[in-house]
């Protein structure tokens, strides 16, 4: 990240993009030390070090990936993606809520078809 702080899509975007890239630490990056994310497990995720337990072995998987089909931008803060979870080809509908505040990613929620 360079000095001026990223957009809510911009940061996104690098989230889908470390996700895409397998790589964990670029992805946890994205998230503040404090976020949550329901949605993707019985109980919501809660900080850095959660998020990264849960993701590891996710993000370990070479058939694991995700595509954005839509994006909508709410004020200068909340993302809402209409994604696509590709496991094994099999593709999984997802809308994602972001919320992203001073450039980092608080609140996240997942909702499956």
């Amino acid at each position: 990240m360079t000095d001026s702080i990223r957009t809510a899509e911009q940061t996104v975007q690098e989230q889908l993009d470390a996700f895409n890239a397998h790589d964990l630490d670029a992805f946890v990056a994205t998230y503040a030390a404090d976020a949550v994310i329901t949605g993707v497990s019985p109980e919501p995720l809660v900080g850095s070090e959660a998020i990264r337990a849960f993701y590891e072995p996710r993000l370990q998987n070479p058939e694991l990936s995700c595509v954005i089909d839509r994006i909508v931008l709410f004020g200068d803060r909340w993302v809402v993606a209409q994604e696509q979870v590709i496991n094994a080809g099999a593709a999984t509908e997802t809308i994602a809520t972001f919320d992203v505040v001073d450039g980092l990613i608080a609140r996240a929620s997942m909702l499956k078809a």
